[in-house]
């Protein structure tokens, strides 16, 4: 078995883990109120993670990055003591006045606010790609969780295969949009299964798997869907919106092409979305 990693654990070169940290902490203060166009998405995905993790009546259960509330409100919703933590005030309100029964308080993955073995499982939907010491994230993780408890988060799968970012993405590249000055450099949007699952077993988590998500998101047309990524992503959107205007237009152009592939008889689209499922046990 791996031994857990150390809070120093090593970053790539050029990440300032703090300076990415506060830009995410920030990003999500500001959307609060525009992730609801991802939230069809990520709520399709919310059971599978409390599937995993093994959530049911009784357990404690953490959710870390618990954004609008979602997935805490249906861990209580299968009769868990639920706690939600999140590092943006504004979706802490937001997620206690949606669920007024369900504790949330403000509180970094990377510094969990319990003890050690508090909780039987702790689930996170779309949180891991977000902290900037993600091997700190994963043993804090272990710290609070009791000896047999599930880990399980959620992560958007590779732009290749998950078109609902990747199209943004891939317009971005195909113009050679540079990265923004102001978009600090951190850990990577995407990890493939095995980076994934190295990290688990490196924090000290056994019988680690990954399962796939896959579906179609149905989207009425390409400026609905180039809006509403835009305004629900923190890190994709100044790749965009911090270029001068033609690097901008230039994106959006590439986009629309893109998009296009994927366009239905009826004028909509219909959208690939795959997601990646991790989970790991405490021994």
């Amino acid at each position: 078995m791996s031994s857990p990693s150390s809070p120093t654990a090593a970053l790539g070169p050029g990440i300032d883990a703090e300076a990415f940290n506060r830009f995410e902490a920030a990003g999500w203060e500001e959307r609060a109120g525009s992730y609801g166009f991802l939230s069809p998405m990520t709520r399709r995905v919310g059971g599978t993670v409390l599937a995993l993790a093994q959530v049911a009546a009784g357990r404690q259960v953490l959710d870390v990055g618990s954004g609008p509330g979602e997935l805490a409100a249906s861990a209580a919703a299968l009769g868990a003591d639920t706690v939600g933590i999140d590092v943006a005030p504004s979706m802490v309100r937001r997620a206690a006045l949606a669920n007024p029964s369900i504790p949330f308080r403000v509180g970094s993955f990377e510094a969990i606010p319990a003890g050690e073995g508090t909780f039987d499982a702790v689930v996170g939907n779309f949180v891991f790609n977000h902290v900037g010491r993600p091997d700190v994230a994963l043993s804090e993780a272990r710290r609070v969780l009791r000896p047999g408890g599930w880990l399980a988060l959620s992560s958007w799968d590779a732009p290749s295969r998950n078109r609902l970012l990747g199209l943004i993405v891939d317009a971005a590249a195909a113009v050679d949009a540079p990265p923004p000055p102001g978009l600090p450099q951190g850990p990577t949007n995407f990890r493939t299964d095995e980076e994934l699952r190295t990290m688990f077993e490196r924090a000290g988590f056994v019988d680690v798997g990954i399962s796939h998500i896959m579906f179609e998101a149905a989207v009425s047309d390409a400026a609905t869907l180039w809006t509403g990524v835009l305004d629900s992503a923190v890190r994709i959107r100044p790749l965009v919106m911090d270029q001068p205007p033609a690097v901008q237009a230039a994106v959006r152009e590439a986009f629309d092409r893109l998009a296009e592939v994927h366009r239905r008889a009826d004028g909509g689209l219909a959208i690939p979305v795959s997601v990646q499922v991790t989970r790991g046990r405490r021994p």
